[in-house]
């Protein structure tokens, strides 16, 4: 057995280690605090967001106040996974468990196994132990609704079946070192494990020796393992043991499987305890602002901070957490989390575990879903602690009082918008059954179905939501000309020839300088000087061209005209496909004996179709194997199975090179074209080559 080892000075590991800092309240702190919004979450309980400009920086504070004098609001103790050493995020476990609201709670050991420092009483039940820690303090609630922050004690004793004791040192406790005695938690003692311990170790560290463990079930034995203990969690509805030295040779020698067990404990003070949560020392007591009494070389700076505090009768808790180290708080110090403690009128308060592990998510009236009051310290991302304190209601389903409608309150003629209810019922808890509240559009300034409300005339239109005699309305404001400065007309990229089609798009610049895009079925379209049609959805199809050169498309939005001008192919218009052997003139087919082939990822075209296509002229020079095209003004030269050629005289380089294929020369087909001042595109989903000459 390791020999026992006395610190001089101790301290946990906390989670949200902090520097050292005055832990008294600044002396600019006293500036006003302001309170944003207040809104009921749910019968009994109600979320305020305060900011507060200090010395510090500016402070963002929310604070859930719950009235424990309403018979439907409860705060309950949340296990990170529903077991300790699971840890969770605080949305996490509101999620699982269907918190209307929910913050971090007690502090713990990040290096240990992942369970609370302090008092955990859940549904009535002791679940962890207080640690042997000076001036530490918690939250509990009595069955009959009353709060209480007080200093809480632990004792116990195991009794074998021969009668031999031993004292027993905690239920569900990591290693810690002992403030009260300066002693290893585990060291020589004997502690206790529920089917809460969700972890396959205890207490185990570098200190401690080999552990003897004991399962008891129904205050029997069922199972030893004297030599390192069990390698798996608590079952369910069993005990589990724990000793090491001294203890573990009390469980060898006196219990054995199959002999019947006493295990007694109690806890103080003693009360009605229906929720107990553990914290650290107190920030306020009797009203005023109070030093901190418990080291703060892992707590102090500014930081963001979660503490709870009561009211004078303890019919009142206040869960507070201050957002820190963000864009928009500064957070702030242990000092001025007491002074703002004061200021929300807490008579009571404690200090529970801040920095990186402070969170808070609230679900706003009548939505099912919870959102992040505040954000995580660096606005990272929330950090998985070992419990929550959350806010549950147990009110029945109620009668509808209020009702919210969300969606676009600002319109265009023809656009549709998707519009969502929420309503909360007479509890502030949301309304599931949402079936009972009809929407309607009192205006006739357009179309509502499923939920979908299409504008067809400018003005106002009135969004009503109504369950018996409750309602609400949208206004929703519906553009006409009046409200324009500006329509703009664009089409989609692509070649204007005979029977092609094209999507045209609009947008609409408002005389608030926002940009809207406009629905196609919004708009009056036309055209001019060529043939073509615009369906309601705005696909342009042109006919047969012609002569045409270009043409002008119209289109007006309540009166209020623009006009896009089109420039069609001047001259001919050449389309290859690749590996086929058919070349289209303005959509007429000329037959060729090469098909346009890909080498090394470049398209190669036979170049005398081409060039006769478009009414050019090629020369083929046999002693200096070059090719010569002629068109519209330019010359290029491309020799073959060369890297350069020569645009109008001027030596170009090139990275795949003129060859000959079947008797034909086969020519880099972009090189070429741009050397001829002529625009090449290419349709990759139909391997289609569309060569134009630009204006």
């Amino acid at each position: 057995m390791k020999q026992t080892r006395r610190k001089k000075f101790i301290s946990l590991v906390l989670a949200g280690a902090m520097l050292f800092m005055n832990c008294m309240p600044a002396a600019a702190a006293a500036n006003t605090l302001t309170m944003h919004d207040s809104s009921p979450i749910t019968s009994g309980a109600v979320l305020k967001n305060y900011t507060w400009d200090i010395s510090d920086g500016a402070v963002k504070a929310a604070v859930l106040e719950i009235d424990l004098t309403d018979p439907y609001v409860q705060l309950e103790v949340v296990p990170g996974k529903g077991q300790f050493t699971q840890r969770a995020t605080v949305t996490a476990m509101a999620s699982r468990t269907d918190a209307v609201a929910m913050v971090n709670g007690d502090f713990y050991n990040t290096k240990a196994e992942g369970a609370p420092i302090g008092t955990t009483v859940i549904d009535g039940e002791l679940v962890s132990s207080q640690s042997y820690l000076k001036g530490v303090y918690c939250l509990g609630i009595t069955g009959g609704g009353t709060a209480y922050i007080d200093e809480f004690s632990f004792e116990g004793k195991v009794t074998a079946k021969n009668g031999e004791t031993y004292g027993l040192s905690g239920l569900n406790k990591t290693f810690y070192w002992e403030e009260t005695t300066g002693l290893h938690s585990h060291l020589g003692r004997l502690h206790l494990y529920s089917d809460i311990w969700g972890g396959s170790k205890r207490g185990m560290d570098s200190y401690v020796g080999t552990p003897a463990e004991v399962m008891v079930k129904n205050n029997r034995v069922i199972e030893v393992a004297f030599d390192g203990g069990f390698d798996s969690a608590v079952p369910e509805g069993c005990y589990i043991l724990h000793g090491d030295g001294n203890a573990a040779d009390f469980l060898k020698n006196n219990v054995a499987v199959g002999d019947s067990i006493q295990i007694d404990y109690s806890y103080a003070p003693m009360k009605d305890w229906q929720m107990v949560i553990g914290g650290h020392a107190l920030l306020v007591d009797q009203g005023k602002p109070v030093s901190y009494k418990k080291d703060l070389s892992a707590l102090g700076g500014v930081r963001a901070r979660t503490a709870a505090g009561i009211s004078k009768d303890g019919k009142k808790v206040y869960i507070v957490a201050v957002e820190g180290r963000t864009s928009d708080s500064a957070g702030i110090t242990l000092g001025n989390l007491s002074l703002l403690m004061t200021k929300l009128g807490v008579w009571k308060a404690v200090n529970l575990d801040g920095g990186g592990s402070t969170a808070m998510v609230s679900r706003p009236l009548g939505s099912t879903e919870r959102e992040r009051v505040i954000d995580p310290e660096r606005n990272g991302s929330e950090r998985s602690v070992v419990e929550g304190l959350g806010v549950f209601s147990t009110a029945p389903a109620g009668q509808v009082k209020g009702i919210f409608i969300s969606g676009a309150e600002t319109l265009l003629i023809g656009e549709t918008a998707a519009y969502s209810i929420r309503a909360y019922d007479q509890y502030y808890n949301p309304v599931k059954n949402l079936n009972t509240i009809e929407l309607t559009e009192e205006n006739g300034l357009g179309t509502l179905s499923n939920g979908k409300f299409t504008a067809k005339q400018a003005g106002t239109a009135s969004l009503k939501a109504v369950n018996g005699s409750v309602s609400t309305t949208l206004p929703v404001t519906i553009i006409g000309k009046e409200g324009i400065s500006q329509l703009k007309l664009s089409v989609a990229e692509g070649n204007f020839i005979d029977d092609s089609t094209h999507q045209l798009k609009a947008e609409v610049t408002l005389k608030d300088g926002t940009v809207k895009p406009v629905n196609g079925n919004a708009l009056e379209w036309s055209v001019e000087g060529f043939d073509g049609t615009i369906d309601a959805n705005g696909l342009l199809t042109i006919g047969q061209l012609g002569s045409s050169k270009d043409g002008i498309v119209k289109a007006s939005y309540d009166g209020f005209e623009s006009t896009l001008k089109l420039k069609f192919a001047d001259g001919n218009m050449i389309q290859l496909t690749i590996d086929s052997k058919t070349l289209m003139k303005n959509n007429q087919p000329v037959p060729m004996d090469v098909a346009p082939s890909i080498v090394n990822g470049r398209t190669m075209v036979p170049v005398r179709f081409i060039a006769e296509a478009l009414d050019g002229m090629v020369d083929w020079n046999a002693e200096l194997q070059t090719t010569y095209i002629a068109f519209n003004g330019n010359m290029v030269e491309m020799p073959i199975l060369s890297d350069n050629i020569y645009v109008n005289g001027e030596q170009v380089t090139i990275d795949t090179t003129s060859q000959i294929v079947n008797g034909r020369t086969m020519i880099p087909l972009r090189a070429a074209a741009e050397g001829l001042g002529l625009v090449v595109s290419y349709d990759n989903d139909t391997r289609t080559i569309t060569i134009t000459q630009p204006e």
